[in-house]
């Protein structure tokens, strides 16, 4: 007699089973077989061979792409993704999946956090994953950048003994920027130009926030305004060039040679101009205005003590020169006028014409201007005289030591000649009678003259 066990087909993986069938005499109505029977029971062991494989298990983010902060305040929140398992078939034990998330392209560790839940499990006879969630979460920052990728893997455990699970293929959750671009400006730098050699004005390019991407924005001597200073004279020319702020930077710099003199002059502007910034755009200080300071003192002024003849007529020139130690780049004024304790021993409108109170001015660059004084000719034989003229009130200046300028009137008459008559008189017939001689000059004289 044959007996037939059959195994039940079912699609979940539970490995192999045994079983034992037991075989035995029976009874029956005749009681002689009964009696007769001598054959043990035997006990036949029977196995189940499970055809199932080991299921599949499949990884799956919701949602794969989220954005940095949460942009609704709401439910869900969009900066949130969940990890889920699921299996290709169901298994006869629970399976756990360990789960584990890795920066990927742009991304950083601080980007992005894991759950403090990192496990899924799988209970048995089911197909997915059930229980605390394992999370996925962007960290927000105010860098604008580009979207970040984080690698979403697994390890399995568990399963029916023998026929593990391969661990599933990782995924992909991308993290959504959502910061705006930030601004690029200038600085207004200054910078003492020095008396010699080269001084750094420098001007910094910043951003208003550091930037995940490089930035990049040009810059050029402004084409409108440049400034006051003058290229190659006051600073080397700056051709126009790229400035480029690295990634996680915020700032970089562009610098101008100033050179260096000993000419008293303003304050001058060099004006650098931003334009076409790329991954950012342009603040209110698109123009940076450096600032050339003068560190040069103030130059003196003088008054020159000249001297000319006379002559018989007409007018001589006197001539003061009036000078500074040295150029200027400013404008510089002066008053003069006759010396107020002391003009001299000529006298206004006899033998000069007059002067009064002036104010000279020099331009920028100019060291030397000359004041004039209209000499009277004549012909008097009269000791040499003098014209004093005093400065006062410089600006852009300081007085010098010679600040009272003494001209000298040169007298080049010849002295007269002196003589003496040959008088006569009436004696009379008594007393006395006076025979006067006449001694004279030939000309007045503006001397004494004694003979």
């Amino acid at each position: 007699q044959e007996v037939t066990v059959t195994g039940q087909d079912d699609a979940v993986d539970d490995g192999d089973q045994d079983c034992a069938v037991t075989v035995g005499a029976s009874s029956s109505g005749d009681s002689n077989y009964n009696n007769d029977m001598t054959v043990p029971d035997q006990m036949v062991s029977v196995r189940n061979t499970d055809n199932d494989d080991a299921p599949t298990v499949t990884l799956a983010l919701t949602p794969s792409a989220i954005d940095e902060s949460d942009q609704d305040a709401g439910t869900p929140d969009t900066s949130v993704s969940a990890v889920s398992a699921s299996l290709s078939h169901a298994s006869a034990e629970p399976i756990t999946v360990s789960v584990a998330a890795a920066a990927g392209s742009n991304a950083a560790s601080g980007d992005f956090a894991l759950s403090a839940n990192t496990a899924l499990t799988i209970a048995a006879g089911d197909t997915a994953s059930t229980g605390t969630a394992v999370t996925v979460s962007a960290v927000d920052n105010a860098k604008d950048e580009a979207d970040k990728q984080v690698t979403v893997s697994g390890t399995v455990s568990g399963g029916v003994s023998g026929s593990a699970s391969a661990d599933p293929s990782s995924r992909t959750l991308t993290i959504r920027d959502d910061d705006g671009a930030p601004t690029v400006g200038i600085s207004s730098p200054s910078v003492a130009e020095g008396d010699s050699g080269e001084a750094d004005l420098v001007f910094t390019v910043s951003l208003s926030a550091a930037s995940g991407k490089q930035v990049t924005v040009r810059y050029a001597v402004d084409g409108t305004d440049g400034g006051t200073a003058t290229s190659g004279t006051d600073y080397t020319a700056l051709a126009a060039g790229m400035a480029t702020i690295a990634a996680g930077s915020s700032s970089t710099t562009v610098t101008v040679k100033v050179r260096g003199d000993t000419t008293d002059e303003p304050d001058e502007t060099v004006r650098v101009t931003l334009s076409g910034p790329v991954n950012a755009t342009l603040g209110t200080a698109a123009t940076g205005v450096g600032t050339i300071t003068d560190d040069d003192a103030a130059p003196t002024v003088s008054i020159s003590s000249p001297s000319v003849p006379e002559g018989n007529s007409g007018s001589a020139h006197l001539d003061f020169v009036v000078t500074l130690s040295a150029a200027s780049g400013k404008q510089v004024t002066v008053k003069y006028a006759p010396d107020m304790t002391d003009a001299g021993t000529a006298t206004a409108g006899t033998d000069y014409t007059a002067v009064t109170q002036t104010t000279l001015t020099f331009a920028a660059g100019e060291t030397s201007k000359r004041v004039r004084v209209l000499v009277t000719g004549d012909t008097t034989d009269e000791p040499n005289e003098t014209v004093r003229l005093t400065l006062s009130g410089p600006i852009n200046a300081m007085l010098g030591t010679a600040t009272t300028g003494m001209g000298t009137i040169t007298d080049d008459d010849a002295a007269p000649t002196v003589g003496i008559d040959s008088p006569s008189v009436a004696e009379g017939d008594s007393g006395q009678a006076h025979l006067d001689f006449t001694v004279s000059l030939s000309a007045a004289s503006g001397k004494q003259v004694t003979v």
